[in-house]
């Protein structure tokens, strides 16, 4: 595949889907089921599955707005260091917009290459403990 694009979606519990896809119509699809902190691993084999280089990669798109908190940190903190480092484009989609391979390309060939994106979440973090707190003191542990 030339010049492939990357499509991210985390917004499913302990799975990861991605897609490769070009402006030529040819797209190669992967889903395994694992969780978030596995990402990098998942998508360096489905590249070398595929006889693809990171270098290749021609742009990032990255689903938020739907999923865990962390699902989704994680993909938007991936898509942002590789375009930084790769400096390649990056975009944001929700699953209500629909996968959309023309809108994808058109929107990376236009934003600025190693630019940023922010999340969005669909729920607030729940990510410590909560402080318990006790009737006969005025402080909480």
């Amino acid at each position: 595949m030339n010049n492939p694009y990357l499509y991210i979606n985390m917004s499913q519990k302990d799975q990861i889907h991605l897609v490769l896809f070009n402006k030529e119509k040819e797209k190669k699809e992967c889903l395994k089921t694992g969780r978030n902190k596995m990402l990098l691993l998942v998508i360096n084999t489905f590249l070398i599955q595929e006889g693809l280089d990171k270098n290749s990669i021609q742009g990032i798109v990255v689903v938020v707005g739907t999923g865990g908190f962390t699902s989704t940190r994680i993909a938007t903190t991936v898509a942002n260091g590789f375009s930084y480092a790769k400096h390649t484009a990056v975009v944001t989609t929700t699953l209500e917009e629909g996968y959309d391979e023309d809108r994808f390309i058109n929107a990376l060939d236009n934003v600025p290459k190693g630019q940023s994106v922010s999340a969005t979440y669909s729920g607030e973090p729940n990510i410590t403990t909560p402080k318990k707190i006790y009737a006969n003191r005025f402080s909480t542990i």
